[in-house]
This record gives structure tokens, sequence and C-alpha cells, in this order.
């Protein structure tokens, strides 16, 4: 089975699970649903990063595309410590030790990582609109996460019980905090992510066509996830965001997965990821 068909696999399997955990949560009691989220998107980054190999001699014999897997690599491990990290300020902090000040610098921890992440992935969108705006893309979202870092760590988290006393709470940010992350995304996210989309079906090639479209819609609907964190507070946030979450990823890896070992010349016209 190759990279493609197993992480669809996977993919398929995690939002079976997920809907099965989400009807019947005693499954997977006294573990918080949320746990099997985090840890089910941590392992696909993780093992994402793993399979991608932008030093193979074939890959070697085009240096932008080995450029852009090797991106995507440092991304997809750069996600899993985020993830990791996130996991432990919204899952066992609040569920194990719920203190508001330990969670909540564990969150802001986490998003710094985030924010590296974002440095990471707008690189390769950045680089089909001009190559020499790529570094300053880069370190204006590793601005915006100082800005963002530095306001969180003088206004901090709140742990709210919203769900009932027989579920952890839930890590609550302050409105500017929200702003940061709205800002930071929407440049490092949505519209690089649906700039690569169009890019992308201008494509004739079709396995550059359907690799740009991969990853910009795995950034679209990653996207998604803040929106929904933020504004859908009921008995469905979280199987809405596992659900966003593994499709995202495996969009996004899904772009470097796909007819892998069909690698299409680089040319200028054709956003090959």
């Amino acid at each position: 089975m190759n990279n493609f068909k197993t992480l669809l696999v996977l993919t398929a399997l995690s939002l079976a699970l997920a809907i099965l955990f989400f009807y019947y949560p005693q499954i997977i009691v006294p573990w918080p649903y949320g746990t099997f989220t985090f840890l089910f998107v941590m392992l696909v980054c993780f093992w994402t990063a793993f399979r991608l190999n932008p030093k193979s001699p074939e890959m070697m014999q085009f240096p932008q595309v080995s450029s852009r897997i090797a991106t995507l690599k440092k991304y997809f491990m750069v996600m899993g410590l985020f993830f990791f990290f996130d996991g432990i300020a919204h899952v066992a902090i609040p569920a194990l030790y719920p203190y508001d000040i330990l969670a909540s610098h564990m969150h802001t921890f986490s998003h710094a990582i985030f924010f590296i992440g974002n440095a990471l992935i707008i690189r390769i969108p950045v680089s089909f609109m001009n190559t020499r705006w790529v570094n300053p893309a880069s370190w204006l979202m590793l601005a915006l996460g100082v800005v963002t870092v530095t306001w969180r760590v003088i206004h901090t988290d709140k742990l709210l019980s919203i769900f009932g006393p027989e579920n952890p709470p839930i890590v609550a940010t302050d409105q500017m905090s929200g702003l940061f992350f709205l800002a930071a995304n929407t440049i490092g996210l949505i519209i690089p992510g649906f700039y690569l989309i169009y890019r992308g079906l201008k494509v004739g090639d079709f396995i550059a066509r359907s690799r740009a479209v991969f990853l910009g819609s795995g950034m679209v609907v990653f996207f998604s996830v803040g929106p929904v964190i933020d504004l859908l507070h009921n008995q469905y946030t979280q199987l809405v965001i596992h659900l966003l979450l593994a499709v995202a990823f495996f969009l996004m890896g899904a772009s470097a997965f796909y007819k892998e070992t069909e690698i299409v010349t680089e040319k200028s016209s054709q956003p090959n990821v």
C-alpha cells in the first residue's frame, strides 16, 4: 500500500471512530473525546513527516519540487509538536490538573509553535506569486506570532465549564487573542490556500493541478477549525473539530503523496507540491 492510500485509510478510519466515539462515548471512558482527536492528528503529522523524502534520488532531479517537499516535511513535524502540546493544554490539564494559569501558558506555548508552522506553510503558495516574497511572508507570520504570544502572556486564558460538571472545562481565550489568531490564519492559511486552489485549477497537468488543489483546500479547511472553536459551542463541537482536522491534514498530506512516483517537471506555470 502506497503512502497516499495509507493516509486515506487512516483518515477514513479516524472519521469512522470519531463518529462511533461521539455516539457511544462509553467506549473511551474515562478518556475525554479530545484525546482521540489530538492523538490522531499528531500521529498523522509525524507519520507524514517521516514518510516525506525530499532527498530521494528522484526528487533531487527537480530542486524546486524537492524544496517544497522539504518545506512540507518541516511543516508536518512542527504541527505534530503543536498538536502534542495543544492537546496537553486542551485535554490533559483541564481533565487532570485544571488550573487556569497552567492551561493558559501551555496553550500559548503550543501556539508559538503553531506560528512557526504558519511561517513554513505560507512559503509554498507565496513562491508561486513571487519568490522574493517568500522570506518576508515567513517573517510576517513570525512577527504576528511574537505579538500574539506577548499579548497572551499578559492576558491569560480561563477554564470554563460550559458543558456541565461531568465534563472537563474548556480553555477560553480573550477576544483580542481571538482577533490575533483570526488575522494570522487569514494571512497564513485562507488567502494563500484559496490562491493555490485558483492557481492549480488553471494548470493543464492533472497531477500538478490535483496537488495544488489538495494543499490549498487543506489550508482552507484547517482555517475553518478556528471559527468552529469560537462560534460552535454545543454537543457537536468536538465531533466537527475532529472531522475538519482529519480532512485538512489528509488533504495537505495528499498534496505530497498523490501519485508521488510521477514527479512533474517544474515549470513556472505549474505549481507542483
